[in-house]
């Protein structure tokens, strides 16, 4: 066991001690984020859950991790692009009698899906030969759809005969932000980092459409347009693994 701890050591020491900043000619950088950052409301983190709830409603994300190229231009200014994807579905059950449950039920889903993308720069300060911090700038878009389904499903009519509803909106998000952050170069061209960000945001919600079906008639009207703005800082952070080449 302590020969075992002793190699362990060594290991563990010799990394720290062998890690640099990359090697020239490796203008180009990959990474993942492995932490959340939140843009418009949309989660880039790597998340994928599914959590019961009461009357057995769940809800299901699956969220990809938050992808980010960089070019170094010179050795201290690097553009950025960045790309995220999330999908979120939640399913609610409703009865006819909600105290326990018995009677007509039904179902109700809601379902987001949203992409992001952003583009922007970075200065990179002098750091030592590990860690490399950097203040930078970024644009973000985003857009996606939000759509519900709610009906019957055990045929009787208690709501209505054949009841059913739908709904579908666009959605859409612009933000511009300050970052800064380090990169600590664990070992020659692969780096651990961490990023902070302040900056406004802007989230629209787009008229769409809702249709109610009732005894096999449909009726549809538009909805209703929804924006929401504001200042956010992300103060827990963007944690990231990269390669440089």
């Amino acid at each position: 066991m302590k020969k075992l701890s002793l190699l362990l050591g060594g290991v563990i020491l010799s990394t720290a001690v062998m890690a640099q900043k990359p090697t020239e000619g490796a203008p180009m950088s990959l990474e993942g984020t492995i932490s959340g950052l939140a843009n418009f409301g949309f989660n880039n983190s790597s998340v994928t859950n599914l959590n019961g709830t009461t009357n057995g409603n769940t809800t299901a994300s699956i969220v990809t991790p938050g992808l980010r190229f960089r070019y170094f231009v010179t050795d201290n200014i690097a553009v950025r692009l960045s790309l995220g994807f999330n999908s979120a579905k939640r399913t609610e059950n409703f009865y006819q009698n909600e105290n326990d449950n018995s009677g007509g039920s039904g179902t109700y889903v809601t379902k987001l899906g949203t992409t992001t993308i952003g583009i922007g720069a970075e200065y990179h300060f002098k750091g030592t030969g590990r860690l490399s911090p950097y203040a930078g700038l970024d644009i973000n878009f985003g857009m996606g759809k939000f759509s519900t389904d709610g009906k019957q499903t055990d045929g009787n009519t208690w709501v209505s005969a054949d009841y059913a509803e739908k709904s579908v909106q666009k959605t859409g998000g612009f933000g511009i932000g300050l970052v800064g952050g380090t990169d600590y170069y664990f070992v020659e061209n692969f780096y651990l980092g961490v990023e902070l960000g302040l900056g406004f945001n802007s989230y629209t919600m787009k008229a769409g459409t809702s249709s109610v079906t009732i005894a096999g008639v449909t009726a549809e009207v538009k909805g209703n347009e929804m924006k929401q703005s504001g200042f956010a800082n992300n103060v827990f952070g963007q944690f990231r693994l990269g390669w440089r080449f």
